[in-house]
């Protein structure tokens, strides 16, 4: 059987770890530039506000309801993410990370819903962060399954018997792996719910959907496709994206090399976390959509010679990159880098006349193991030190778990 482990509402608990006073009252965490809602309470979200909506369209409700708002704290987030996982793997052996919340793992076929209810417990117990567990014998059920804990008493095994009951019920659109375009293709095809997804003749499927959508129908009819570790219907991530608006607009070539700078370093990180290269990078400097400039947008590719995930080789490229497409007069709003073109790190054989490079893998290795000890952009680029252009985050928590002077403090009475 195929566990997975749900974080509930996990940046708002996450904030909520170290403010007891909020368990009870609407809290909403905002994006790293306060623009939008990214993670609400269940408080938020019976006032009926949707995820991701502008702040400002929603501001007068949530003052009205008494709600308390946060800038996003991924240095907070991972840190608490890292040790639920750590606490989950102690428990139940090797497990499959999916995401900043939530994680998959193995479990013997014959294990009960006490049995899980108890780990639940342990786990809350040590790290203090709600979460939710289903069991189900493939990926897909199992993600369903969770989604059924979270609405009950968060754990739910689901037993063949029981899914077939139910999947007459549930919407296409709810499917873990079925994305919008195919939704829409289904909802043509008269499809609208799991039961007639798991109908569908095998010849239409794989003309329509392809080996994919035959995959999926497949785990929800409880034959396992994916193992734990394995990927589950999509395809190989094929970029990843590190952007960002500030707070105020600027002309100034320091502020966009810092800007740049850092976004660099998060794709970096995230590559050899992902232990993978890029073939591309995009950079990107965007001014203002409603300003006379907004039709003066720089954005440019680097094609490397050989894929890297280095974050000096990185740098180099994107710092060129910015001078090639920077604007003296024109006020830049946002800046951000995309690389995309993703290998295995080790699918590199370097090329025949390259010039020889300093081996920076190193340096990376000896960064990314003192980040992840003592915080994320503990140690960093000197580029990005420059005063630079920032994001709002004005609401932002205290980093109580990985900065000394944001210790909690506290007194016996």
């Amino acid at each position: 059987m195929i566990g997975l482990l749900d974080c509930n509402n996990f940046f708002v608990s996450c904030e909520r770890l170290f403010r007891p006073d909020l368990l009870t009252r609407p809290v909403a965490v905002l994006s790293s530039n306060d623009g939008c809602i990214v993670a609400r309470s269940q408080e938020i979200k019976d006032l009926g506000i949707p995820m991701s909506v502008p702040y400002f369209q929603v501001k007068d409700v949530l003052t009205k309801a008494g709600a308390v708002l946060f800038s996003s704290n991924f240095t907070l987030y991972r840190d608490i993410s890292a040790r639920v996982m750590k606490t989950l793997e102690a428990e139940v052996g090797f497990i499959d990370v999916y995401s900043i919340d939530e994680a998959f793992f193995e479990v013997p076929d014959d294990i009960t819903e006490e049995e899980i209810a108890a780990l639940r417990a342990r786990i809350i117990a040590q790290v203090g962060i709600p979460v939710s567990i289903g069991i189900a014998k493939t990926k897909t059920l199992a993600k369903q399954a969770s989604v059924m804990a979270k609405k009950g008493s968060g754990v739910c095994v689901l037993t063949s018997a029981v899914w077939i009951e139910k999947r007459g019920s549930i919407a296409c659109g709810s499917v873990w792996g079925l994305g919008r375009k195919t939704v829409v293709k289904l909802r043509l095809m008269g499809v609208e719910n799991v039961e007639q997804y798991v109908q569908l003749p095998l010849p239409i499927l794989r003309q329509h959907f392809g080996v994919v959508g035959e995959r999926i129908q497949q785990e929800l009819q409880g034959v396992s496709v994916y193992s734990v570790g394995e990927g589950a219907g999509e395809d190989a991530q094929q970029s990843i994206m590190s952007s960002r608006s500030f707070e105020k607009t600027t002309t100034n070539l320091h502020d966009l090399e810092s800007a740049v700078g850092y976004h660099v370093t998060e794709v970096a990180e995230k590559l050899r976390e992902k232990k993978l290269s890029a073939v591309r990078m995009s950079v990107m400097i965007l001014p203002s959509r409603h300003g006379d400039f907004f039709l003066h947008r720089g954005s440019v590719e680097v094609v490397f010679s050989s894929p890297t995930n280095a974050t000096q080789v990185l740098l180099s490229e994107a710092m060129a990159a910015l001078t090639s497409i920077y604007e003296k007069d024109v006020p830049y709003k946002k800046a951000g880098v995309v690389v995309s073109t993703l290998v295995p790190e080790d699918y590199s054989t370097g090329t025949l006349f390259a010039e020889p490079k300093v081996d920076t893998k190193k340096i990376d290795t000896l960064t990314d193991m003192l980040n992840e000890k003592f915080g994320h952009g503990t140690v960093r680029s000197g580029v990005i030190l420059q005063s630079g252009a920032r994001g709002s985050a004005k609401l932002r928590s205290k980093e109580y778990t990985t900065k000394w002077i944001d210790i909690p403090t506290v007194s016996a009475k």
